[in-house]
């Protein structure tokens, strides 16, 4: 790299990206780098709280000029409407109209939003665990309030993990609503049977009704319509059938996938554009590091981490390592009262002993709230957050003799 002073812009200020500006800050403050971050909110939101949001909790906001003060970030709200790689500029929409901002480096942390196109009506008559919208968090909060409670029809898409704690938390809330999930595969699987009778025994005492295999072929004004026909009606719909990104990489030219995440190398960068990294939800590893990958807050922490060091170095002119880190475990909140927890090192496999009720509540809650803190540190001591695993993936290289065609030089 030349002695030109060299900008950095992240796009998104969620978990991945806010963990990247941060740790760049103090990375490269010997080097003449000037770290632009865009967000289109100025508070940082909290996405495993979003279900709170939904059923009226009170979530405490993190003003972002907070997070970044003392740092060498300088912050733009606006949302992003293009990027042009050829160009190397971004266009962003601010309060005061559109500008274009250059960049040497790009880091795409836009994150993911709940997928409302694949399913005819969903983004008019459900709503979503997203932030902001007309049907987002804060939207059927309004709704829930003005509902009678008791016997009201509350449907929840999706059997994952999402759809079973805005299922819980919503009769956790609000007891005398009668709440259903309905899911097109079977339900609570995701993590093997010790963890789905966990949870399938939760919702038998929630008296929550689950309707698994049942494919949703539209959403139409109170009600659900399913494959073959039948008919599911509800007074509220929450839609948690999957995630996808934002359209703007595909608009640009870069490599995507089919839910339009950008396809990036070990090292984090754009196959199709190697200054640019994109990182959480917006990435997808053509390379698995050493495990599976899956949408979490700690593989979006990481995923920032991991860039901010990549981009370090090669401002540095040193070697770039490709990304490996092991899970640590994971909680599934299953209402205020209730959770499910295992350890699941280092595969994203459950291993061990399971916890349940308040001390899983306790457990999960703690490890929701120090993902939060580790950005904090981060600012506070730059390079202080690190992760196991780091070399999972060399060993699963080695095992299969492909070490040697992985190198940080394209």
């Amino acid at each position: 790299m030349s002695l030109q002073r060299k900008r950095i812009v992240i796009l998104g200020a969620g978990y991945a990206g806010m963990m990247a500006a941060l740790r760049l800050s103090g990375k490269t403050e010997k080097q003449n780098t000037e770290i632009v971050l865009v967000n289109g909110s100025d508070t940082f939101v909290q996405r495993p709280r979003l279900h709170h949001t939904a059923t009226g909790q009170e979530v405490p906001e993190e003003p972002l000029a907070r997070m970044l003060k003392g740092s060498r970030v300088l912050f733009l709200q606006g949302r992003v409407t293009a990027v042009d790689p050829d160009a190397h500029t971004v266009a962003v929409q601010t309060g005061s109209g559109s500008e274009k901002i250059a960049y040497d480096i790009l880091v795409y942390a836009l994150g993911s939003v709940v997928d409302q196109e694949s399913v005819p009506g969903v983004r008019d008559h459900a709503y979503v665990l997203d932030p902001g919208g007309a049907n987002g968090a804060r939207a059927m909060h309004r709704r829930m309030q003005a509902l009678d409670e008791s016997g009201a029809r509350i449907v929840v898409v999706g059997g994952g993990a999402t759809g079973i704690e805005g299922a819980t938390e919503i009769k956790g809330q609000y007891l005398g609503v009668d709440v259903s999930v309905v899911t097109s595969g079977r339900f609570a699987a995701f993590k093997g049977p010790r963890v789905e009778a966990h949870i399938r025994d939760a919702f038998r005492k929630q008296h929550i009704t689950v309707h698994e295999g049942r494919k949703v072929a539209a959403v139409e004004a109170g009600r659900l319509v399913l494959a073959g026909g039948e008919t599911l009606p509800f007074d509220v719909c929450l839609w948690a059938g999957g995630f996808r990104a934002l359209p703007l990489a595909r608009e640009a030219g870069f490599a995507v996938n089919e839910r339009g995440q950008i396809v990036v190398d070990p090292f984090g960068r754009s196959l199709s554009h190697g200054d640019v990294y994109a990182i959480g939800d917006a990435a997808h590893a053509v390379e698995a590091p050493g495990v599976p990958l899956r949408m979490s807050l700690l593989t979006a922490v990481i995923r920032g981490a991991h860039a901010a060091d990549n981009i370090a170095a090669l401002l540095k002119g040193e070697e770039q390592m490709p990304l490996s880190f092991a899970y640590y475990g994971q909680g599934i909140a299953l209402g205020p009262e209730d959770a499910v927890g295992f350890l699941a090192y280092p595969a994203d496999e459950p291993v061990g002993f399971i916890l349940r009720g308040k001390t899983a509540v306790y457990v999960r809650n703690f490890f929701v709230w120090l993902l939060f803190y580790f950005l904090k540190l981060e600012r506070q001591r730059p390079g202080f957050f690190f992760w196991l695993g780091k070399e999972r993936y060399a060993k699963v290289r080695q095992a299969s003799g492909q070490w040697e065609a992985v190198g940080s030089e394209r």
